[in-house]
């Protein structure tokens, strides 16, 4: 009883003091939760607004990418000679392989060769020499051609990537796609009446071919280059890869012979 009482002192005194500020009606307190917790979700909902990211320009940027690409493109054409193409080589700084490299390992031989031989990557020996086909698997190569009454004096020699991979790895495909331009206007250059791609690097990059080596090695195909230029071209076997399968020189042999036999046809 003492505690109703109490309430009620406690709202008339509360009715009053609204009467003196005035009020005209009675304003009762009541729960708030509701309405903090709609504040709460509104302030979650800003916040979600907020973190999420917003969308990038893609057409911007595929555009500066096809702007960039096209621009060395033409660097690449405007190299009318080898030496040229090598200080474009030099300054470009697009291909991470570059910055583990010790150097640019451009070509080997006569440039004024008709048989222009293609190889995958530098390794560890034509790294440190700056030349192409070094070390074993250039011992190798200098063998075989001399069976065909070659050498480096009357070939032509280079690489689908200049500069060598860590670790001796097989080049990547991005990096094959990035370096390739630079290839075939090497080989426009050049302009040899013969190609020989050694190894399956360089078979792939040039010929565009799916499949081991052994399924495209010893088949003569063409590869029409941008000024129209076409050009016999034969895959064969790495010197790498017979050191290390010895059993499959007798097929390289096979592809020497129809090497020579090309370079008869065409009396060169």
């Amino acid at each position: 009883m003492e505690s109703d009482n109490n309430n009620l002192y406690q709202l008339i005194a509360n009715l009053e003091w609204q009467i003196n500020m005035g009020v005209e009606a009675m304003v009762e307190e009541k729960n708030n939760n509701h309405s903090n917790i709609e504040k709460n979700k509104l302030n979650k909902g800003d916040n979600l607004k907020l973190e999420t990211p917003q969308k990038l320009d893609t057409p911007y940027l595929k555009e500066e990418e096809i702007n960039q690409d096209i621009s060395i493109e033409e660097s690449i054409n405007n190299c009318l000679n080898l030496e040229d193409l090598k200080s474009f080589m030099l300054a470009f700084n697009g291909c991470d392989l570059k910055k583990t490299a010790t150097q640019l390992v451009f070509s080997d031989g006569n440039p004024k060769s008709n048989v222009m031989i293609i190889g995958e990557a530098p390794g560890a020996e034509e790294d440190r020499q700056g030349k192409p086909f070094c070390g074993a698997s250039g011992q190798l190569l200098d063998k075989m051609l001399a069976s065909i009454n070659l050498d480096r004096n009357n070939v032509y020699i280079t690489n689908v990537i200049p500069w060598r991979p860590p670790g001796n790895r097989t080049p990547t495909e991005n990096e094959i796609n990035l370096m390739k331009p630079f290839l075939m206007r090497h080989i426009e250059i050049v302009k040899p009446k013969i190609l020989v791609a050694v190894g399956g690097s360089a078979s792939k990059a040039i010929l565009d071919i799916e499949g081991g080596i052994l399924r495209h090695r010893g088949i003569w195909k063409e590869i029409r280059l941008s000024n129209s230029f076409v050009i016999p071209i034969i895959a064969t076997l790495h010197p790498a890869y017979l050191l290390r399968a010895p059993n499959q020189k007798k097929l390289a042999w096979e592809d020497l012979k129809s090497i020579r036999s090309k370079i008869q046809e065409f009396n060169y």
